[in-house]
């Protein structure tokens, strides 16, 4: 006795089985207990999948989505502008510092002096050479500027992680 594969089960359930092929599988029905269940099963699968409603989706629905992925790409585009901006202007004015910091301890002598007192004679120079804003840049308002960047650092990294988060979930509202 052979096992009738799922294939010929949803056949014979169709009703697409005709002549000697109809009364061999229903001879092996009546002799196999296993293939009857198999049957039983694919019939109420049969059933429940006649039984589901078919969704219509508007004919605009392919335009409305792409349109909103399109927007999602915009706003994606801008932040993406505003975070490579914003690094370029750190990076920059870092490379600025460090570079400044490189040629004046080459031009001092660093057995004399300590790095405090280098620190120091940096930000008198800056004091000095932009004169604008001499009084802005004492040592209570640098620790001030200081915390400002670094809160502006903070606030666009979890600003930037927060889009990625948004998009991730516009894009499995598409899926």
């Amino acid at each position: 006795m052979i096992q009738l594969s799922d294939e010929v089960l949803n056949k014979y359930i169709d009703g697409e089985l005709e002549g000697s092929v109809l009364r061999e599988i229903q001879k092996q029905l009546k002799n196999s207990e296993l293939d009857r269940r198999r049957l039983a099963i694919l019939q109420t699968v049969h059933r429940e999948l006649a039984n589901l409603k078919l969704y219509q989706v508007s004919d605009d629905f392919t335009s409305s989505i792409m349109l909103k992925v399109r927007k999602n790409l915009k706003v994606v585009r801008k932040d993406r502008y505003f975070i490579l901006s914003v690094f370029s202007i750190f990076v920059i004015i870092s490379l600025i510092i460090i570079s400044y910091l490189i040629d004046w301890t080459a031009t001092q002598d660093s057995g004399i002096n300590s790095v405090a007192q280098n620190i120091n004679n940096y930000v008198d120079y800056i004091v000095n050479t932009i004169s604008p804003i001499k009084d802005f840049l004492t040592a209570k308002n640098m620790s001030i500027i200081g915390f400002i960047f670094s809160f502006g650092i903070i606030v666009g990294g979890y600003l930037f992680l927060e889009s990625i988060k948004q998009s991730k979930r516009n894009l499995s509202k598409l899926h």
